[in-house]
């Protein structure tokens, strides 16, 4: 009896709703929730920064083609892919929660800011600051 009443109880933490998308007539990324399963490429965002990804790629062709192997090689669904913006979901493998990550190449600085968060619950135990770093190892 314990053992559903804790598997409820995560269950009631793990299905808050947190949403993520770029800000209307930019492509600057909506801030992070006040939850600890989001991060962000936003200097003023200390508690969920993580450092851009860079590459050494020339063209926006040749790094967003490089990018878009890279995340269906972790297991993401490309759902957008507009040459300098890409949105990914990546889906846990026992509850099926939902991640959403989002890129902006900025093909002048060699930089791609990024925006990782779980859609649904409070903490996600570092899982998207490890995707991140997953993909910064492999681009």
């Amino acid at each position: 009896m314990k053992k559903i009443i804790l598997f409820l109880i995560c269950i009631l933490i793990f299905s808050c709703s947190s949403a993520s998308n770029l800000k209307e007539g930019d492509m600057k990324f909506s801030s992070c929730p006040n939850t600890p399963n989001c991060v962000i490429s936003d200097i003023e965002d200390k508690d969920h920064y993580i450092e851009p990804l860079s590459f050494k790629e020339q063209s926006l062709e040749s790094i967003n083609k490089k990018l878009v192997e890279v995340l269906k090689g972790l297991g993401g669904e490309v759902v957008e892919n507009k040459g300098d913006y890409v949105k990914a979901n990546f889906k846990s493998k026992f509850f099926k929660f939902e991640d959403i990550a989002e890129f902006n190449i900025d093909l002048s600085n060699k930089k791609i800011y990024v925006r990782s968060a779980a859609q649904t619950g409070w903490y996600d135990f570092g899982v998207n600051r490890k995707r991140m770093e997953k993909i910064r190892e492999k681009l």
